[in-house]
């Protein structure tokens, strides 16, 4: 039995590729569209900036007027937002060349230049994602320090023999602006899990492309290594959020092009499988979009869940991030399907490594990373309490 796609979300994946696609299925759809849905979805996925633009450029009248005010004051929002961070994305580029650290900005306001071209009224970037050397960490929160920045997370400082461990378990630490508030992700590794894809950080520099913004240039990943980062950011994520997965597709559409061999995967990638399982969800939604169903039982793509993840797009109800003992079923389920796209036991043992320890462990205890197993087994009480304390 197939899956039919509503109609908000295949006009929703037609605003993500142009203004024509976006007319052709209006029109196709005519009054089956329910504009309240459709404003909630776009919302939801992080698509209203480019909803409003595309209402605006088309130029409907069958837009009910409270749902297009509402996007477009999302739209003038977020354009607002994008204005400010890539100032933002310059300063702290260049605040970090200062001290000699070299700095890549590998998503945000940069990727949505080579992606999306129009960046100001399409894709919206809740925080500025900036990856350094691990090795250059210290230098580079000194100089965020001494420019004003102030550490949001963690709220807390580990001892120097704990610091590899809460590098283990986060990979990306924040800090906040002092002059306009904008929220700078220090990363110190691509991906959370350190065996998806472990990369040197200076192979990374040397395939690295520059961006220009409005405001001055940077450097950010290359098309294929941009190409797998997406991918994997879209399925680490469970792809709930439509925008993920149009960042995969335009950045996966962009390697194709670009590559000179068509087997463009870094091959520092261990989580192949997450770009395989990016590549079905593209293609089922493109397909979908083209029928108006998702037909189940086709090979991988079934295997994959692709149905179930559809369907937690149509809904767009996510949870907050508050951890509950209701969702410790769906978190090992998470960490058995992660198992089969990490490519390693070492990348499994990473996602249970997380489940059962914490930073605050890490603050509390002060081991080192030849310490897990312990971690593990003292973290599971700790586990349990913190379960059961926000229940």
């Amino acid at each position: 039995m197939a899956a039919h796609l509503s109609s908000e979300l295949m006009l929703l994946l037609a605003a993500c590729r142009s203004d024509v696609d976006f007319v052709a299925v209006h029109d196709r759809m005519g009054d089956r569209i329910d504009w309240q849905r459709f404003g909630f979805l776009a919302r939801s996925h992080k698509l209203g900036a480019l909803a409003a633009t595309r209402i605006s450029r088309a130029n409907l009248d069958s837009v009910p007027e409270d749902v297009f005010l509402m996007l477009e004051a999302y739209r003038r929002d977020i354009v607002t937002r994008n204005l400010a961070q890539e100032v933002g994305t310059v300063q702290v580029a260049q605040l970090l060349a200062d001290a000699g650290v070299h700095a890549l900005a590998f998503k945000g306001v940069a990727a949505a230049r080579l992606l999306h071209g129009d960046v100001h009224d399409q894709r919206v970037s809740s925080d500025i994602d900036i990856l350094i050397d691990p090795e250059d960490l210290q230098p580079a929160e000194a100089a965020l320090a001494a420019a004003g920045y102030r550490k949001d997370w963690p709220g807390f400082e580990v001892s120097s023999r704990a610091q590899p461990t809460l590098m283990y378990l986060a990979h990306a630490f924040t800090w906040i602006s002092p002059d306009m508030g904008l929220a700078v992700e220090l990363h110190h590794r691509l991906t959370h899990n350190p065996h998806w894809f472990d990369v040197r950080f200076d192979r990374l520099w040397d395939a690295a492309e520059e961006v220009s913004l409005q405001v001055g240039t940077v450097r950010t990943l290359g098309p294929a290594d941009m190409a797998a980062y997406m991918c994997c950011h879209a399925v680490d994520h469970d792809y709930f959020v439509l925008k993920w997965i149009d960042d995969a597709a335009k950045a996966v559409a962009r390697a194709d092009q670009m590559a000179s061999s068509p087997d463009w995967l870094p091959r520092e990638l261990k989580a192949t499988m997450a770009v395989v399982r990016a590549r079905e969800i593209i293609g089922a939604l493109a397909a979908g979009e083209q029928s108006g169903s998702l037909k189940p039982g086709h090979g991988d793509v079934a295997r994959a869940g692709i149905g179930a993840a559809i369907a937690g797009i149509e809904t767009a109800e996510f949870s907050d991030e508050t951890r509950r003992m209701s969702d410790l079923p769906r978190e090992f389920a998470g960490i058995a399907r992660r198992a089969m796209l990490g490519g390693s036991c070492k990348a499994a043992w990473h996602d249970i490594f997380q489940v059962l320890a914490d930073p605050r462990d890490v603050r509390a205890l002060g081991l080192g990373l030849s310490w897990q197993p312990l971690y593990a087994a003292m973290g599971l009480p700790f586990a349990v309490w913190r379960y059961l304390s926000r229940s």
